[in-house]
């Protein structure tokens, strides 16, 4: 028996989840130790070999948006092919084999080349992943995602302890980025053990209707309307940076345990947002995080000198982002699942992914271009007032009448 008839999907483990649910938040957990060992210092990382904070926004937004086109790309294919497991394979596999390499780059241009790769496979496997997950968490999608990123943030998480405790030990920057690999090995032997799910299976069980339903155009408002809000949305990476001018030199090995502090605020919140989303609606669960957001890039915008209250206020600022990822995050994602036809989710997940890749392209290039050639302060407001725009068109927009849950 192959793995497309091995298929299960009402399966649980527990807390109401199935447990191929569980094995793709697992696999998550062990990647996300591996890149947030990375990304927790990164920033910091490519200052170190000359970078400044336009490189750093060019390596951000370059990255970011081929990682959603490809995420846009691949969702189309799985769904022509009648495939995800193949898709979440491979992107697995490319991420964890490439990003550690970051840590014998020479220059920024390699950073941007390995980030590229790894980016490249987070968009392989992000869509099929996706909607493997929606598959088998039936009804309990807000729930499914909640804690599928739980899992995931919990990896960030240990991943930031990692590094905090490799960098205390005097450990430097690039050996930290090359240990990465262990964490993501494991993670490439474990998504081996993920089921596939047979569309085409799936298509004779819902009926000829289901099989001919297109997306609608009111789907695609939705999905370039969340492209937007990512596009005016704060790149972490220049919280991190920010977060240098908040504590003194001979504490900066605290910016992992800023980070960390975030994750857990997203594993706590996550999903408990995903289920209050199932229950109480999507959009003002959403709402919330980027009012959030936009009163975070506020205070961000303000000058500031190092002292204890420095360090309390930013300690804040980061719980403050892990709300914020904790409500957009995982709930757009179920968002776009409500939308979409159980045979039509690769491609909903594709199209939302091409969306934000388009859109928010120059997002991370425009903010580290007004951060170098006019000052942070305008670059957090110009983030604030984008911020603000997305929170008004979001709330006006009536999706009400175009989403239909599945039966």
């Amino acid at each position: 028996m192959n793995d497309s008839e091995n298929q299960n999907i009402s399966s649980k483990l527990f807390l109401g989840i199935s447990s191929q649910v569980l094995l793709m938040g697992f696999v998550s957990l062990f990647t996300d130790i591996s890149s947030d060992m990375i990304e927790s210092i990164l920033p910091l990382f490519i200052f170190e070999i000359g970078g400044t904070a336009v490189i750093l926004g060019l390596i951000s937004g370059v990255t970011n948006a081929s990682a959603n086109i490809f995420k846009g790309l691949s969702g189309y294919l799985s769904d022509k092919v009648n495939k995800r497991k193949a898709f979440v394979v491979g992107g697995y596999t490319i991420s964890n084999l490439s990003k550690p390499f970051i840590g014998v780059s020479p220059s920024w241009e390699m950073v941007l080349a390995l980030k590229a790769s790894d980016r490249f496979g987070k968009g392989l496997r992000t869509s099929s992943r996706d909607a493997l997950i929606s598959y088998y968490a039936e009804e309990n999608r807000g729930k499914a995602f909640g804690i599928h990123r739980s899992l995931d943030t919990t990896g960030a998480l240990v991943g930031s302890m990692l590094a905090f405790l490799l960098l205390f030990l005097g450990f430097i920057y690039r050996q930290i980025i090359f240990f990465s690999i262990i964490p993501g090995i494991i993670a490439i032997v474990l998504i081996l053990f993920v089921k596939e799910v047979n569309p085409k299976k799936l298509e004779d069980e819902i009926g000829e209707k289901e099989k001919t339903d297109k997306i609608s155009r009111s789907f695609i408002k939705l999905i370039i309307i969340l492209g937007v809000i990512e596009f005016a949305s704060l790149d972490l990476s220049f919280l991190v940076i920010r977060a240098a001018d908040y504590i003194s030199v001979s504490f900066i090995s605290l910016i992992p345990i800023f980070y960390l502090i975030s994750n857990i605020v997203y594993i706590i919140f996550s999903p408990i947002n995903g289920s209050l989303s199932d229950k109480l609606g999507r959009k003002p669960i959403i709402i919330l995080g980027l009012s959030i957001l936009c009163g975070t890039s506020i205070i961000l915008a303000f000058p500031v000198q190092v002292s204890i209250l420095s360090l309390i206020l930013i300690i804040i600022i980061y719980i403050f982002f892990g709300y914020y990822m904790a409500s957009v995050d995982p709930i757009s994602r179920a968002y776009v699942a409500d939308l979409a036809g159980k045979t039509k989710r690769g491609r909903a997940y594709g199209l939302y992914y091409l969306s934000v890749g388009l859109i928010s392209f120059a997002e991370s290039i425009i903010f580290g271009l007004i951060y170098d050639f006019f000052s942070f302060s305008a670059a957090f407001i110009y983030g604030a007032v984008m911020l603000f725009i997305c929170i008004i068109i979001f709330s006006i927009t009536d999706f009400s009448k175009i989403i239909k849950k599945d039966k």
